[in-house]
């Protein structure tokens, strides 16, 4: 298993495995990442790409299981939803966590979560995520990978997301 920070050439890939997820999103009836299938992204991940801050996540077959975003600069979506829990200058926000279709349900998920982990110790103090308030199976997943459910925040249109953080 290996991270591998995405290149500017591999925006295109960043951005259909994003499609790719949001599709499988909209068949099990989720409305999250909508806003992906309408041509848009809210959380810039084309941009997070050029900055160096989008890891793919390579099997040992070196296929392409999954990637993630990694800010160590609070994004404004990230002010929102973290304002009241107090901003930490050393941590990393983790968005866009992603384990393709085809792969789920083979640990890669878990694997994926350790890569960040072991990528980030030395570099930042936490690492955060957020998740849909409504999304239990993603909540007891992030649980069950050490991460600390530490408080929730409702976003701009009142919807809810539980925060985790993971001290390194």
């Amino acid at each position: 298993m290996k991270l591998k920070q995405a290149t500017i050439e591999e925006t295109q890939l960043a951005m259909s495995l994003l499609k790719e997820s949001a599709e499988w999103l909209k068949e099990t009836g989720s409305n999250q990442w909508s806003d992906v299938l309408q041509g848009e992204d809210r959380h810039g991940l084309a941009d997070a790409v050029a900055k160096g801050e989008v890891y793919f996540f390579y099997n040992s077959k070196n296929q392409l299981v999954g990637m993630a975003a990694a800010w160590k600069t609070p994004t404004e979506w990230d002010k929102l939803l973290w304002e009241n829990v107090g901003f930490n200058q050393s941590a990393c926000y983790l968005h866009r966590i992603i384990v393709r279709p085809a792969y789920r349900g083979k640990a890669y998920g878990r694997e994926l979560l350790s890569s960040l982990k072991r990528k980030f110790r030395d570099e930042v103090s936490e690492l955060r995520l957020d998740c849909l308030a409504s999304n239990q199976k993603l909540i007891q997943f992030y649980r069950g990978n050490d991460f600390i459910n530490i408080g929730s925040s409702k976003d701009l249109n009142e919807i809810k997301f539980e925060l985790f953080s993971y001290e390194l």
